[in-house]
């Protein structure tokens, strides 16, 4: 057998699979033996209103502010680094300033807002 049909057998061994399983769910859902815990679950989503802040009349998420907190702050990092000639501690680049911004947002959504 070549790999498309070693694919293949596998890609109809799931969809085998699937049906069976959605059979037995569904099954079990239509006897009414499960609806209670899931109409129980279902009740509780969105219990709580987005974490946001009123900035200038308009409401921002916590998400973007901190973000945004992330982006300055290693904006303020690079130009630091760049005066004291210390740009090689931020190499390779491409992977140390997502990172740093993204460290710097889950910081300030820590130290800044309540949880």
């Amino acid at each position: 057998m070549n790999n498309n049909s070693n694919l293949f057998v596998l890609f109809i061994i799931i969809i085998k699979l699937t049906i069976m399983h959605t059979s037995k769910v569904s099954k079990r859902l239509a006897s009414g033996k499960r609806l209670g815990p899931l109409a129980a679950l279902l009740s509780l989503t969105g219990c709580a209103p987005a974490p946001s802040i009123v900035l200038f009349g308009a409401a921002f998420p916590d998400w973007l502010l901190c973000t945004g907190a992330g982006v300055a702050g290693m904006i303020l990092l690079h130009v630091v680094s760049v005066r004291r000639k210390k740009t090689q501690w931020l190499q390779p680049a491409a992977v140390v300033y997502p990172c740093v911004t993204a460290l710097i947002a889950m910081l300030t959504w820590l130290l800044v807002f309540p949880h």
